[in-house]
Protein backbone atom coordinates (compact mmCIF):
# COMPACT_ATOMS: atom_id res chain seq x y z
CA UNK A 1 0.00 0.00 0.00
CA UNK A 2 2.88 2.38 0.72
CA UNK A 3 4.37 1.88 -2.76
CA UNK A 4 0.91 1.96 -4.33
CA UNK A 5 0.20 5.37 -2.80
CA UNK A 6 3.60 6.59 -4.00
CA UNK A 7 2.89 5.49 -7.57
CA UNK A 8 -0.56 7.08 -7.54
CA UNK A 9 0.94 10.39 -6.38
CA UNK A 10 3.50 10.41 -9.17
CA UNK A 11 0.89 9.55 -11.77
CA UNK A 12 -1.24 12.48 -10.64
CA UNK A 13 1.84 14.69 -10.29
CA UNK A 14 2.76 14.24 -13.96
CA UNK A 15 -0.51 15.83 -14.99
CA UNK A 16 -0.25 18.69 -12.49
CA UNK A 17 3.19 19.66 -13.80
CA UNK A 18 1.57 20.75 -17.04
CA UNK A 19 -0.29 23.44 -15.11
CA UNK A 20 3.01 24.66 -13.66
CA UNK A 21 4.55 24.84 -17.12
CA UNK A 22 1.52 26.75 -18.35
CA UNK A 23 2.37 29.43 -15.77
CA UNK A 24 5.77 29.88 -17.43
CA UNK A 25 8.02 27.91 -15.09
CA UNK A 26 10.89 25.64 -16.08
CA UNK A 27 11.30 22.05 -14.98
CA UNK A 28 14.22 23.10 -12.76
CA UNK A 29 12.12 25.71 -10.98
CA UNK A 30 9.45 23.09 -10.30
CA UNK A 31 12.03 20.56 -9.13
CA UNK A 32 13.76 23.07 -6.82
CA UNK A 33 10.47 24.07 -5.21
CA UNK A 34 9.47 20.44 -4.67
CA UNK A 35 12.71 19.19 -3.13
CA UNK A 36 13.14 22.33 -1.00
CA UNK A 37 9.65 21.95 0.45
CA UNK A 38 10.25 18.25 1.13
CA UNK A 39 13.67 18.83 2.71
CA UNK A 40 12.25 21.46 5.05
CA UNK A 41 9.30 19.22 5.94
CA UNK A 42 11.44 16.16 6.72
CA UNK A 43 13.93 18.27 8.69
CA UNK A 44 11.26 18.64 11.40
CA UNK A 45 11.81 14.93 12.14
CA UNK A 46 15.55 15.43 12.72
CA UNK A 47 15.21 14.52 16.39
CA UNK A 48 14.24 10.97 15.46
CA UNK A 49 16.78 10.44 12.67
CA UNK A 50 19.31 8.47 14.75
CA UNK A 51 17.25 7.31 17.73
CA UNK A 52 16.96 3.70 16.56
CA UNK A 53 19.55 3.16 13.81
CA UNK A 54 22.34 5.12 12.17
CA UNK A 55 24.38 4.61 8.98
CA UNK A 56 27.94 3.54 9.63
CA UNK A 57 30.87 3.24 7.28
CA UNK A 58 31.53 4.44 3.76
CA UNK A 59 29.31 1.81 2.10
CA UNK A 60 26.15 2.74 4.00
CA UNK A 61 26.64 6.49 3.64
CA UNK A 62 27.63 5.95 0.01
CA UNK A 63 24.36 4.13 -0.69
CA UNK A 64 22.40 7.06 0.74
CA UNK A 65 24.40 9.49 -1.39
CA UNK A 66 23.86 7.34 -4.48
CA UNK A 67 20.08 7.32 -3.95
CA UNK A 68 20.07 11.11 -3.59
CA UNK A 69 22.13 11.57 -6.76
CA UNK A 70 19.90 9.09 -8.60
CA UNK A 71 16.91 11.21 -7.62
CA UNK A 72 18.52 14.23 -9.28
CA UNK A 73 19.20 12.09 -12.34
CA UNK A 74 15.62 10.90 -12.59
CA UNK A 75 14.20 14.41 -12.47
CA UNK A 76 16.80 15.99 -14.76
CA UNK A 77 16.93 13.33 -17.46
CA UNK A 78 13.17 12.78 -17.42
CA UNK A 79 12.34 16.45 -17.90
CA UNK A 80 15.12 16.70 -20.52
CA UNK A 81 13.53 13.84 -22.43
CA UNK A 82 10.13 15.55 -22.24
CA UNK A 83 11.63 18.75 -23.64
CA UNK A 84 13.59 17.08 -26.46
CA UNK A 85 10.95 14.90 -28.04
CA UNK A 86 7.45 13.43 -27.87
CA UNK A 87 5.97 12.88 -24.40
CA UNK A 88 5.30 9.20 -25.20
CA UNK A 89 9.03 8.40 -25.24
CA UNK A 90 9.88 9.14 -21.58
CA UNK A 91 6.43 8.01 -20.44
CA UNK A 92 7.16 4.55 -21.89
CA UNK A 93 10.92 4.10 -21.61
CA UNK A 94 10.92 5.01 -17.91
CA UNK A 95 9.54 1.52 -17.32
CA UNK A 96 12.80 -0.04 -18.52
CA UNK A 97 13.81 0.08 -14.86
CA UNK A 98 11.56 -2.95 -14.24
CA UNK A 99 13.65 -5.64 -16.01
CA UNK A 100 16.87 -4.04 -14.72
CA UNK A 101 15.74 -4.18 -11.09
CA UNK A 102 14.48 -7.74 -11.50
CA UNK A 103 17.75 -8.86 -13.11
CA UNK A 104 19.81 -7.32 -10.30
CA UNK A 105 17.57 -8.97 -7.69
CA UNK A 106 18.26 -12.34 -9.35
CA UNK A 107 22.02 -11.76 -9.56
CA UNK A 108 22.16 -10.73 -5.89
CA UNK A 109 20.18 -13.78 -4.78
CA UNK A 110 17.07 -11.92 -3.62
CA UNK A 111 14.92 -13.48 -6.35
CA UNK A 112 14.83 -16.71 -8.33
CA UNK A 113 14.13 -16.83 -12.03
CA UNK A 114 10.36 -17.00 -12.47
CA UNK A 115 8.63 -17.31 -15.82
CA UNK A 116 5.48 -15.82 -14.30
CA UNK A 117 7.30 -12.75 -13.00
CA UNK A 118 9.16 -12.27 -16.28
CA UNK A 119 5.84 -12.54 -18.07
CA UNK A 120 4.27 -10.01 -15.69
CA UNK A 121 7.04 -7.48 -16.33
CA UNK A 122 6.69 -8.05 -20.08
CA UNK A 123 2.93 -7.45 -19.84
CA UNK A 124 3.55 -4.14 -18.02
CA UNK A 125 6.04 -3.02 -20.68
CA UNK A 126 3.71 -3.95 -23.54
CA UNK A 127 0.90 -2.16 -21.72
CA UNK A 128 3.07 0.97 -21.51
CA UNK A 129 3.70 0.79 -25.26
CA UNK A 130 -0.03 0.66 -26.00
CA UNK A 131 -0.95 3.28 -23.42
CA UNK A 132 1.51 5.91 -24.64
CA UNK A 133 1.25 4.92 -28.32
CA UNK A 134 5.03 5.30 -28.53
CA UNK A 135 5.42 3.46 -31.84
CA UNK A 136 3.96 6.43 -33.71
CA UNK A 137 6.51 8.90 -32.34
CA UNK A 138 9.99 7.64 -33.27
CA UNK A 139 10.06 9.53 -36.57
CA UNK A 140 9.26 12.86 -34.94
CA UNK A 141 11.97 15.52 -34.38
CA UNK A 142 14.15 15.00 -31.33
CA UNK A 143 13.15 11.37 -30.87
CA UNK A 144 16.66 9.91 -30.59
CA UNK A 145 17.97 12.41 -27.98
CA UNK A 146 14.72 11.96 -26.06
CA UNK A 147 15.23 8.18 -26.07
CA UNK A 148 18.76 8.53 -24.67
CA UNK A 149 17.62 10.91 -21.93
CA UNK A 150 14.66 8.68 -21.03
CA UNK A 151 16.96 5.64 -20.84
CA UNK A 152 19.29 7.52 -18.48
CA UNK A 153 16.30 8.51 -16.31
CA UNK A 154 15.08 4.92 -16.12
CA UNK A 155 18.53 3.67 -15.06
CA UNK A 156 18.65 6.29 -12.29
CA UNK A 157 15.20 5.17 -11.20
CA UNK A 158 16.46 1.57 -11.13
CA UNK A 159 19.24 2.61 -8.74
CA UNK A 160 16.64 3.93 -6.30
CA UNK A 161 14.69 0.67 -6.32
CA UNK A 162 17.85 -1.44 -6.07
CA UNK A 163 19.50 0.40 -3.17
CA UNK A 164 16.58 1.57 -1.04
CA UNK A 165 15.48 -1.83 0.38
CA UNK A 166 18.94 -2.50 1.85
CA UNK A 167 19.32 0.87 3.59
CA UNK A 168 16.11 0.30 5.53
CA UNK A 169 18.09 -1.72 8.07
CA UNK A 170 20.19 1.24 9.21
CA UNK A 171 18.10 4.34 8.53
CA UNK A 172 14.63 5.58 9.39
CA UNK A 173 12.18 6.37 6.59
CA UNK A 174 12.17 10.04 7.59
CA UNK A 175 15.96 10.26 7.43
CA UNK A 176 16.04 8.52 4.04
CA UNK A 177 13.42 10.93 2.75
CA UNK A 178 15.32 13.93 4.09
CA UNK A 179 18.59 12.82 2.50
CA UNK A 180 16.94 12.24 -0.87
CA UNK A 181 15.23 15.63 -0.82
CA UNK A 182 18.22 17.57 0.54
CA UNK A 183 20.65 16.10 -1.99
CA UNK A 184 18.07 16.75 -4.70
CA UNK A 185 17.88 20.40 -3.67
CA UNK A 186 21.67 20.82 -3.57
CA UNK A 187 21.98 19.12 -6.93
CA UNK A 188 19.42 21.48 -8.44
CA UNK A 189 21.41 24.46 -7.17
CA UNK A 190 24.54 23.08 -8.85
CA UNK A 191 22.66 22.62 -12.13
CA UNK A 192 21.26 26.16 -11.84
CA UNK A 193 24.77 27.56 -11.23
CA UNK A 194 25.98 26.07 -14.51
CA UNK A 195 22.76 26.73 -16.43
CA UNK A 196 21.20 29.95 -15.07
CA UNK A 197 19.08 30.20 -18.22
CA UNK A 198 16.83 27.52 -16.72
CA UNK A 199 15.50 30.06 -14.22
CA UNK A 200 12.68 31.77 -16.11
CA UNK A 201 11.19 35.17 -15.42
CA UNK A 202 7.66 34.35 -14.33
CA UNK A 203 6.44 37.94 -14.33
CA UNK A 204 2.94 38.36 -12.98
CA UNK A 205 2.57 34.59 -12.58
CA UNK A 206 5.28 34.39 -9.88
CA UNK A 207 2.96 34.17 -6.88
CA UNK A 208 0.63 31.69 -8.60
CA UNK A 209 3.55 29.53 -9.69
CA UNK A 210 5.18 29.24 -6.28
CA UNK A 211 1.88 28.58 -4.50
CA UNK A 212 1.18 25.84 -6.99
CA UNK A 213 4.76 24.58 -6.69
CA UNK A 214 4.25 24.11 -2.95
CA UNK A 215 1.25 21.93 -3.72
CA UNK A 216 3.42 19.97 -6.16
CA UNK A 217 5.96 19.62 -3.36
CA UNK A 218 3.41 17.64 -1.37
CA UNK A 219 2.07 15.53 -4.22
CA UNK A 220 5.28 15.08 -6.19
CA UNK A 221 8.00 14.83 -3.56
CA UNK A 222 7.00 14.76 0.10
CA UNK A 223 4.18 12.20 0.18
CA UNK A 224 5.41 9.82 -2.55
CA UNK A 225 9.00 9.83 -1.25
CA UNK A 226 8.11 8.97 2.35
CA UNK A 227 5.69 6.29 1.12
CA UNK A 228 8.37 4.80 -1.14
CA UNK A 229 11.01 4.91 1.58
CA UNK A 230 8.63 3.13 3.95
CA UNK A 231 7.41 0.63 1.37
CA UNK A 232 10.51 -0.56 -0.48
CA UNK A 233 12.27 -2.11 2.54
CA UNK A 234 9.09 -4.18 3.01
CA UNK A 235 8.45 -5.19 -0.61
CA UNK A 236 11.96 -5.34 -2.00
CA UNK A 237 12.99 -3.50 -5.14
CA UNK A 238 11.50 -5.80 -7.77
CA UNK A 239 7.96 -6.15 -6.34
CA UNK A 240 7.98 -2.47 -5.36
CA UNK A 241 9.00 -1.46 -8.86
CA UNK A 242 6.14 -3.37 -10.45
CA UNK A 243 3.58 -1.98 -8.00
CA UNK A 244 4.88 1.55 -8.61
CA UNK A 245 4.00 1.19 -12.30
CA UNK A 246 0.43 2.02 -11.24
CA UNK A 247 1.71 5.52 -12.00
CA UNK A 248 0.93 5.10 -15.71
CA UNK A 249 -2.80 4.19 -15.44
CA UNK A 250 -3.28 7.01 -12.90
CA UNK A 251 -1.57 9.46 -15.25
CA UNK A 252 -3.72 8.37 -18.20
CA UNK A 253 -7.03 8.76 -16.39
CA UNK A 254 -5.93 11.99 -14.67
CA UNK A 255 -4.98 13.49 -18.02
CA UNK A 256 -8.35 12.50 -19.44
CA UNK A 257 -10.28 14.00 -16.50
CA UNK A 258 -8.22 17.15 -15.86
CA UNK A 259 -6.72 17.96 -19.26
CA UNK A 260 -9.36 16.56 -21.58
CA UNK A 261 -6.88 14.26 -23.33
CA UNK A 262 -8.29 11.48 -25.47
CA UNK A 263 -8.87 8.05 -23.97
CA UNK A 264 -9.04 5.70 -26.93
CA UNK A 265 -9.19 1.91 -27.11
CA UNK A 266 -5.39 1.55 -27.38
CA UNK A 267 -4.84 3.46 -24.13
CA UNK A 268 -7.55 1.54 -22.32
CA UNK A 269 -6.09 -1.76 -23.53
CA UNK A 270 -2.64 -0.63 -22.38
CA UNK A 271 -3.97 0.31 -18.94
CA UNK A 272 -5.60 -3.11 -18.62
CA UNK A 273 -2.28 -4.77 -19.50
CA UNK A 274 -0.36 -2.70 -16.94
CA UNK A 275 -2.86 -3.50 -14.20
CA UNK A 276 -2.84 -7.17 -15.21
CA UNK A 277 0.96 -7.26 -14.99
CA UNK A 278 0.85 -5.78 -11.49
CA UNK A 279 -1.73 -8.34 -10.34
CA UNK A 280 0.15 -11.21 -11.99
CA UNK A 281 3.47 -10.28 -10.35
CA UNK A 282 1.83 -9.94 -6.94
CA UNK A 283 0.17 -13.33 -7.45
CA UNK A 284 3.55 -14.92 -8.20
CA UNK A 285 5.08 -13.24 -5.14
CA UNK A 286 2.31 -14.48 -2.84
CA UNK A 287 2.63 -17.98 -4.31
CA UNK A 288 6.37 -18.03 -3.60
CA UNK A 289 5.71 -16.83 -0.06
CA UNK A 290 3.24 -19.63 0.56
CA UNK A 291 5.76 -22.20 -0.75
CA UNK A 292 8.48 -20.78 1.49
CA UNK A 293 6.21 -20.94 4.54
CA UNK A 294 5.15 -24.49 3.67
CA UNK A 295 8.81 -25.53 3.44
CA UNK A 296 9.36 -24.27 7.00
Amino acid sequence: MYVLVSGCCWGFHGVLIKYAFALGGSFLQVFIAEVLFAAIFFSFFAGSFFKTVKPEGLKQWGSLLAIGLATIGVGTFLFLSYSLGPVAIPATLMFLYLPVVYLVSILTGHQHVSAVKIGAIAVVLVGAVFTTEILTTFREPGAIPAVLAAFAASMCYAVIFILTPSIGAYTTAEFRSFVVSAIGFLGCLVILAFMPSLWYDLGENSSKFFVFALFLGVVGQTLPVIMLMKGLPLTGGSLGGVVASIELPIAVFSAALLLGESLNSFKIFGVVLVLSGIVLYNFAERLNLKKARAAL
